[in-house]
């Protein structure tokens, strides 16, 4: 990098702190709402010394009920509490608990520009990296994230760098750098355990046929970055089998999440939500032992993929990537919800106007830029890892927010489309753009149709 590219990049990684630093004061306190609520508790519990148990998730008890690396990290900024009795305010909820743990989230997402950059300079070269990290800035879901607590800021910087780390494996093929990249989808899955799969597709990725490399060191690699991965979740493996008396690698909410995502409502199945669902929920709860709840989750989840054939597949397929993909996102769901106060029409429309936009141009560029990228950018890569986290989540549930880690990724492919179009184009002749049309029709003529009609109103 030449001395000017290294200052613009020091310019767009102070650039999008600043953005961040301003809006979070600007909007200071937003209230926490869902999985929020169950992060500062943990965290709370964490920097108190009582650990990752009991009392953390409204109506019972739990010892894992989600991946423990990101409510950890939050309790290193929990302040001391005030001495003397508690204000009638939960203390995780007041302005003095919450100020260090949105800083914290900015720093973050300062760290993820940075970051985006790096992918796109180990995909492509230093002008899409920059341009890359440019967007990745200013991008409004990226910057909404910078003040949530929410996992998806810590697992969206974890999962970019292993990306990049699996990047610069296959072109040094190093193994050093093999079981660091482990490392970090190690901690990745620690925070979301969507890591472990995309980990496991990355180590294949590595096994296909390269130039003239023999099989045996990419699989060593590939083993290398595994066993890695598995030793920082190996403790957190451990400690639950000890307090759970059953083996959970990770979390006990993931037979949850699959049964709330596999209980469609009948006979409107495009619904996300409704009164089969708050029926399970409410079965769900009222059962007091965690490993029950699992139980009973993975047997209902079961019995209603059965119930759904032939057709579940399908209904899946439709209803889960449109919420996936729709141009939903949790800025508009926090607006919606009054969590940043009673905002006023001529507030709101246009900031939900440009991030829907925004998220358009983003995708659309980058569906384009990915089919466009003529082998270069490790194309299949990127192809095989929104593969894996599609069919996740088609199988589970989906959600906007989960789409959010990805979007880095997105937004490199868009950057390249931009700086290249001459070279996406010469890409696309021919029946090339059978796929990037039929990809594009899907998001815009059923996922952003279907936020218009199912969107939540509320």
């Amino acid at each position: 990098m030449t001395k000017r590219q290294v200052l613009a990049l020091m310019a767009i990684v102070m650039l999008g702190g600043g953005i961040r630093l301003h809006v979070m004061t600007r909007t200071f306190p937003v209230r926490l709402i869902g999985d929020e609520i169950y992060y500062s508790k943990v965290a709370l519990s964490f920097a108190e010394g009582r650990g990752h148990t009991k009392g953390t998730v409204p109506r019972h008890a739990s010892e894992a009920w989600r991946p423990p690396a990101y409510p950890y990290l939050l309790s290193l900024f929990v302040p001391k509490s005030p001495e003397g009795p508690r204000p009638a305010q939960p203390w995780h909820f007041s302005r003095t608990f919450l100020w260090p743990l949105m800083l914290s989230q900015v720093a973050l997402g300062t760290l993820l520009v940075a970051t985006t950059f790096a992918l796109g300079l180990a995909l492509f070269h230093v002008r899409v990296g920059l341009l890359a990290g440019l967007v990745a800035a200013i991008e409004p879901t990226l910057v909404a994230h910078s003040h949530y607590l929410w996992s998806e800021g810590l697992f969206a910087l974890l999962v970019t760098a292993a990306i990049v780390g699996v990047v610069l494996v296959e072109r040094a093929r190093s193994a050093r750098l093999a079981a660091l990249t482990g490392i970090t989808f190690g901690f990745a899955a620690l925070t979301r355990e969507i890591a472990v799969p995309v980990a496991a597709t990355a180590a294949l990725w590595w096994l296909r046929p390269t130039s003239g490399e023999r099989l045996r060191p990419a699989l060593g690699r590939a083993a290398l970055l595994l066993a890695s991965m598995a030793l920082v979740i190996f403790p957190w493996t451990i400690r639950n089998s000890r307090a759970l008396g059953r083996f959970v690698p990770i979390g006990t909410v993931g037979w949850f999440a699959a049964a709330q995502g596999n209980t469609l409502e009948s006979p409107n199945w495009l619904l996300p939500d409704g009164p089969a669902k708050e029926e399970f929920d409410r079965k769900y709860f009222l059962i007091s032992g965690e490993t029950e709840r699992i139980d009973f989750a993975r047997r209902h989840t079961l019995e209603r993929i059965r119930a759904e054939q032939p057709t579940w597949i399908f209904k899946k397929f439709v209803r889960n990537l449109s919420l996936l993909l729709g141009p939903d996102s949790y800025l508009l769901y926090k607006i919606r919800r009054g969590a940043y106060g009673e905002l006023s029409s001529a507030v709101a429309l246009p900031i939900a106007a440009i991030s829907i936009v925004s998220y358009a141009i983003v995708s659309a560029l980058g569906i384009v830029g990915i089919a466009g990228a003529k082998g270069v950018g490790h194309r299949s890569l990127t192809c095989l890892v929104f593969a894996v986290v599609a069919a996740v989540h088609v199988a589970a549930n989906a959600a906007s927010r989960f789409r959010m880690p990805w979007m880095p990724l997105v937004i490199v492919y868009a950057s390249h489309c931009v700086l290249h179009p001459r070279s996406v184009a010469d890409a696309l002749r021919g029946r090339r753009w059978i796929v990037p049309a039929l990809v594009l029709a899907f998001l815009f003529g059923v996922c952003f149709p279907y936020y218009f009609v199912y969107g939540d109103p509320r």
